[in-house]
């Protein structure tokens, strides 16, 4: 998997480490759903955006680059300025998430103007403090060296989740692309336990979204809800997500933990 499409996973399953990282309370998470959006009649495709529910919150566009591209900001700012022909948003701001300054775009002419907007936030993750919040600790991985990012990685894993660290699997899968997902468990130095939970969610979710597409039966579809909620989805989202009724999501007894 590519660096910047788990920094679209991460958006997804973990936007609270997002909301932080860009000064917000991490809790503001819940004010957002995000989604991308096709631009009509045009080739460009927006992955990353923060759609609020309220309009007392902006709209955010978010864009990771992790490889350097001289004509990324011509390509940024034509996607947004073509969403908001398409999309009227009275309030809004982008975000571009880089792992370090060194893959930024180094020709800035022609740009400065734009980049000196108050709505504009260049994120240069090497850069960002540590945090004892997990969901921030999964954004600095990425931007972590082979040669830091096993010690990190296990500091994460000392305080995450099932779920999450299962997203720390995965970005260290993407970073060691020799090791098997064996080897980077032994790395990572997984208690059995911990192991076998983040299996169960992960079979749990893959094998009842499969059944529930499949089949299209209620029973199927809410057997995922459980695991969505260990995730970080509303029962909003989870609702939409799964083509449910709110009362039929609601209808799932939440865990105790």
């Amino acid at each position: 998997m590519r660096a910047d499409k788990l920094v679209y996973l991460l958006l997804q399953l973990a936007p609270q480490g997002f909301f932080a990282l860009i000064g917000r309370n991490p809790n503001d998470a819940e004010r957002y759903e995000f989604k991308s959006v096709e631009l009509k009649e045009t080739a460009f495709r927006i992955d990353g955006i923060f759609a609020p529910k309220s309009d007392e919150d902006e709209l955010y566009f978010v864009e990771a680059q992790f490889q350097r591209d001289e004509t990324f900001y011509a390509r940024f700012f034509a996607e947004i300025f073509l969403y908001l022909k398409q999309y009227p948003a009275k309030r809004w701001k982008a975000i571009a998430l880089y792992p370090s300054r060194s893959v930024e775009q180094k020709d800035l002419a022609g740009y400065e103007g734009l980049l000196s907007f108050a709505g504009i936030q260049r994120i240069y993750l090497d850069e960002m403090p540590e945090s004892e919040s997990v969901s921030v600790g999964l954004f600095r991985l990425l931007a972590e060296s082979e040669r830091t990012a096993g010690e990190a990685a296990r500091k994460l894993v000392a305080k995450a989740s099932p779920a999450e660290i299962n997203l720390i699997e995965q970005i260290l899968s993407y970073k060691f692309k020799t090791l098997t997902r064996k080897e980077i468990r032994e790395m990572l130095q997984i208690q059995e336990e911990l192991l076998k939970d983040t299996a169960f969610y992960r079979e749990a979710y893959e094998e009842g979204r499969a059944e529930g597409e499949a089949r299209g039966e209620l029973k199927g579809k809410l057997a995922t809800v459980p695991l969505l909620r260990q995730l970080g989805l509303s029962d909003e989202r989870i609702a939409r997500e799964l083509g449910l009724s709110l009362a039929d999501v609601q209808s799932v007894p939440k865990s105790n933990d």
